[in-house]
C-alpha cells in the first residue's frame, strides 16, 4: 500500500469515545535477559531516527505561524519477534527552559493552546508501519505538571491501534513507528512562549497483546542508543532532558480508539 493509500485510510472519519481501562492492574513486563543492540526506542523531528532513519534532533520554528503541524516520530526496535499486537501507548516527556510551562506549552484542557497535539498512524518513510496501513492512532492527553510535580514539565500520551478484530506480528530488529504526533502551531500568535527551548524526551512504549497471551503487555523504556529518545525543541538551550530520564511509566487510564 503507498503513501497516498494510507492517508486515505487516515481520514476515515474515527471517533475517539472515553472509556477507562484499569491498566495499573496490568504487569509491565520487561524483556528477560540481555538486549543487543540496536533495541530500544528513539525520537526525531520530520522523520523516524531508528536504525539510522533520516530524523532530526532538533526542530527551529520561527513563531510566525499558526499552520503548521510539526511531525514528531517515536519509534522502537525489537530483540525478538512479538505476536498478537493490538496496540502499542507511548509516553513523551518534555522540560522547558523556563521556571514553568508558558502558555504555549500549556495544552492541557481548558488552557491557552489545548488544541496544540495531534496524532494519526502515518508512517515515516524510514521506518515500517507496524499496522500495514490499516491503523489508526490518536492524542491522549497532555499532562502538565507530570512527571515529578515540576511546573517546567509536561507529559503528553498517544495511543496507536491495529484495525478492530485484528492483531499484527512484529518482527526483530525491524524499525517501527508508533505513530506521527503533531505538534501544531495554532495560537502561536496568542499564546506566549513558543520561542522557550525544550526537551522531548520519549519515555517508554506499552506494547499490547491479545487478552489471554501467555504475556499480555511488553514495555519498552530503554534508547536504541544514548541520547537517541530525546530531541529539541528551539535548540533546547537550558532545558534539562536529565529531568525527566527515561523510566517505565503506565498509564491510569487511556481513551478507546473506536465507537
Amino acid at each position: 500500500m503507498n503513501r497516498s493509500q494510507r492517508a486515505a485510510l487516515h481520514k476515515r472519519s474515527w471517533l475517539l469515545a472515553a472509556t477507562a481501562l484499569a491498566l495499573a492492574s496490568q504487569p509491565d513486563v520487561l524483556f528477560a535477559g540481555p538486549l543487543p543492540n540496536p533495541v530500544g526506542l528513539s525520537l526525531g523531528w520530520q522523520d523516524c531516527r531508528a536504525l539510522g532513519g533520516a530524523g532530526v534532533d532538533n526542530q527551529l520554528f520561527g513563531c510566525s505561524s499558526e499552520i503548521n503541524d510539526l511531525p514528531l516520530y517515536p519509534a522502537f526496535v525489537l530483540d525478538a519477534p512479538v505476536d498478537s499486537v493490538i496496540s502499542l501507548e507511548l509516553v513523551i516527556d518534555v522540560d522547558v527552559a523556563a521556571a514553568e510551562l508558558p502558555a504555549w506549552w500549556r495544552m492541557d484542557p481548558g488552557q491557552c493552546r489545548m488544541n496544540g497535539w495531534s496524532a494519526d498512524a502515518l508512517s515515516p518513510s524510514s521506518c515500517n508501519d507496524p499496522w500495514q496501513g490499516t491503523g489508526v492512532a490518536g492524542f491522549q492527553g497532555w499532562l502538565a505538571g507530570t512527571p515529578g510535580g515540576s511546573a517546567r514539565h509536561g507529559r503528553l500520551l498517544v495511543a496507536a491501534a491495529a484495525a478492530p478484530g485484528t492483531f499484527v506480528t512484529l518482527d526483530a530488529e525491524a524499525a517501527y513507528g508508533v505513530a506521527r504526533v503533531l505538534l501544531r502551531s495554532n495560537l502561536t500568535l496568542t499564546c506566549a512562549g513558543c520561542s522557550t527551548p525544550a526537551c522531548l524526551v520519549f519515555n517508554s512504549v506499552l506494547i499490547r497483546r491479545l487478552p489471554g497471551s501467555s504475556v499480555e503487555t511488553l514495555t519498552i523504556s530503554s534508547p536504541e542508543a544514548a541520547g537517541l529518545e530525546r530531541v529539541r525543541w528551539q535548540g533546547g538551550s537550558g532545558a534539562d532532558c536529565q529531568a525527566v530520564p527515561t523510566r517505565r511509566s503506565t498509564w491510569g487510564a487511556v481513551k478507546s480508539l473506536y465507537r
